[in-house]
């Protein structure tokens, strides 16, 4: 398929996505940016957010066109030469997404939130994180073959 670069994910677990995309659109600190292939070099921070990726499976007969969600807490991205490298404080996919894991995570992290764990700039941004988990959830469960890539 042309017109595709690599993107590649990395979050403290490790490698979160490592594919070709026709597009992406991520959270920088300051808005949203989208890339598509030949994008001009860029380096920016990144904020709290959900990713967009369209990506190309690789089927032996006939490459497909999916898409994917990621949930984005901070990092940088670095753009240059068709390889989209987004590195993040943390980061959870659509792809193998496990419904069981995303509904712990929120448990923990309103569980934090509600015993006043963290300071209040801290609560804000964890609440925020908690809706973006609980929008990733409803819409894996709700268009689960799309979002997981097997449409």
């Amino acid at each position: 398929m042309d017109n595709t670069f690599q993107c590649v994910v990395v979050a403290p677990p490790g490698k979160i996505i490592d594919c070709k995309v026709t597009s992406i659109v991520f959270p920088a600190h300051d808005g949203m940016v989208g890339v598509l292939c030949d994008h001009m070099p860029m380096f920016c921070e990144l904020g709290l957010g959900m990713m967009e990726v369209e990506y190309v499976s690789e089927n032996a007969d006939k490459p497909q066109l999916n898409k994917a969600l990621v949930v984005i807490d901070k990092g940088f991205a670095l753009i240059a030469q068709n390889l989209a490298t987004i590195v993040s404080n943390d980061a959870v996919s659509s792809i193998d997404l496990k419904k069981e894991k995303i509904e712990h995570m929120i448990e923990r992290i309103e569980k934090k939130i509600s015993a006043a764990a963290y300071p209040p700039d801290q609560q804000e941004h964890e609440t925020r994180k908690v809706a973006l988990f609980k929008n990733l959830l409803a819409v894996s469960v709700s268009n689960p073959l799309e979002i997981a890539g097997k449409s």
